[in-house]
């Protein structure tokens, strides 16, 4: 497997370069930086992703960022594309329709789900899944309380897979409240939303207790910070929820000069059934360098309103499931 490639945007990309063998279930999380389809609609927020906006987003520009994220899920897959991949920061069930029949996915028969939410600039969680690799036996899009919706907020995706020897994985796709206007500004949403969060796994926790429970999202905080004590605290079925250290880099999101890691995965439940590794896809084509503050940072669409070619401010994190044996489950 050492040194196999995968072309991402014209570049050669080395499929992995860990000598840890794949789990049995593997989940992707990825903020895809303004997936806008490059055409009008009645939300005012993404007027500046078409042709004639400031941002000149046009249908060129469109399928090159279709095509790298099509190149980045196989590669993140080890010659297996992940069974599951979560996304955020998607505009519109069209940009999903042509991503799973891209030529570089549909052999891998992913099927997406996707519900517009009242985002203010439109944009959505939604999931990939391959209907051959897992199950999907139900979801459900959660929108938050009055008490919790401010501008900026979005839906809670949930969606119940099976698979494996009738494993079952309840998975939470979240992307809390940015810290535009300063992290103070928000944090406080982002606690109601976190707190709201713990009730909802609660929730399906009363209902499926055998079941893992995986977050998995962009928390805009890393799991320290103030605004996601709630997530520490929270119990569900009389245990805590865990953080899940993720290896590969310093970060998935640099700002500033400093990385922090704001894309995570919490796990509870039947956590003792499985093995469970978490991992930053750090590839270099998805890197570029920082003129400003020095090393390097995730090569993005855009840097203000100037086209830049990339994929993502962000780096997609992996999340690897190995169901253990009874022996060593029982020990």
């Amino acid at each position: 497997m050492w040194g196999q490639t995968c072309v991402v945007a014209g570049q050669d990309l080395p499929l992995w370069s860990r000598p840890v063998v794949r789990g049995d279930l593997r989940l992707m999380w990825y903020n895809v930086e303004n997936l806008f389809f490059p055409g009008d609609d009645s939300i005012p927020g993404d007027d500046d992703f078409t042709p004639e906006g400031v941002r000149r987003w046009t249908y060129t520009r469109y399928r090159t960022k279709l095509t790298a994220l099509a190149r980045v899920i196989v590669a993140a897959g080890e010659w297996e594309p992940p069974d599951v991949v979560g996304l955020c920061e998607i505009e519109e069930a069209t940009v999903l329709e042509d991503l799973v029949q891209h030529p570089v996915l549909k052999a891998y028969d992913y099927r997406f789900v996707h519900m517009q939410s009242h985002d203010h600039r439109g944009m959505d969680v939604a999931c990939l899944y391959r209907e051959k690799r897992v199950g999907l036996e139900d979801w459900w899009v959660h929108t938050p309380r009055p008490s919790v919706v401010q501008e900026g907020t979005r839906d809670i995706l949930n969606l119940c897979f099976t698979w494996g020897r009738a494993d079952t994985l309840d998975l939470f796709l979240v992307h809390l409240i940015s810290k535009y206007g300063g992290a103070g500004a928000t944090a406080h949403v982002r606690q109601n939303q976190a707190q709201w969060l713990i009730h909802l796994v609660d929730s399906v926790h009363a209902v499926r207790a055998g079941t893992l429970k995986v977050l998995a999202g962009d928390f805009n905080d890393s799991y320290h910070g103030y605004s996601l004590e709630p997530l520490l605290r929270g119990r569900i079925g009389g245990d805590s929820l865990r953080f899940v250290s993720l290896t590969g880099g310093q970060g998935s999101y640099k700002y500033r000069g400093r990385w922090s890691q704001i894309d995570q995965y919490l796990v509870g439940g039947t956590c003792k059934k499985y093995r469970i590794d978490g991992f930053i896809l750090n590839l270099s084509p998805l890197m570029t360098g920082d003129e400003v503050y020095g090393g390097e940072k995730p090569f993005r669409t855009y840097e203000g309103y100037r086209y830049a070619g990339g994929i993502s401010d962000h780096l997609p994190i992996l999340l690897d499931i190995s169901r253990l044996s009874l022996f060593h489950s029982e020990r």
